[in-house]
């Protein structure tokens, strides 16, 4: 019944899906805007936000939102094209989704995880609040293939990492094994 947004902190978005598993859409932080979607015609969301650590956010009422928005044409694009970027990422996903490998789905994974955690080389190491579970779900696998995948990534020196703690991420390797395009 309003719009949130996202100081600081981590979430994962997700569904419901066949027997009560998520599916996870995203996993967002800071500067992540949700509830933006809802109106008089969509007065609920058929996803959840779980807190996968602390997060501070700002809680605007929907009655107060749409006054705001009627009154500016520029936040009201901003909305759309939110809106807009979104459909684009369900897009994308869904075709990861049916015409990826584990393997690619994984590294692409890691690639979200270390943009939402805006991870760098130099920090030496960062620690998620994202399980192999969470992954898994995210990427649409079981936790076991997951964990044979990183595995991998650790003995081909792509990653170091010890239960939810990374040391170290090859980024290029990873958007390489994902199927990303350089630049």
């Amino acid at each position: 019944m309003g719009i949130y947004f996202i100081k600081s902190g981590h979430l994962k978005i997700e569904l419901n899906g066949k027997q009560g598993r998520p599916l996870i859409l995203q996993f967002v932080g800071k500067g992540t805007v949700l509830g933006h979607r809802t109106n008089s015609n969509h007065l609920y969301h058929s996803f959840s936000a779980t807190a996968v650590s602390d997060v501070q956010y700002c809680y605007v009422p929907q009655h107060l939102f749409t006054g705001i928005i009627e009154k500016s044409a520029t936040l009201k694009q901003l909305i759309i094209n939110q809106i807009l970027n979104e459909l684009e990422l369900t897009q994308n996903k869904t075709i990861k989704l049916a015409h990826k490998s584990v393997r690619e789905k994984v590294a692409d994974a890691l690639l979200v995880i270390a943009d939402v955690y805006e991870y760098e080389t130099t920090q030496q190491s960062f620690r998620i609040s994202f399980c192999r579970q969470d992954i898994a779900d995210f990427v649409g696998t079981t936790k076991e293939q997951v964990s044979t995948i990183l595995k991998d990534f650790e003995k081909e020196h792509i990653i170091k990492c010890v239960a939810r703690k990374f040391s170290y991420m090859n980024i290029p390797a990873l958007r390489e094994i994902a199927g990303h395009q350089a630049g």
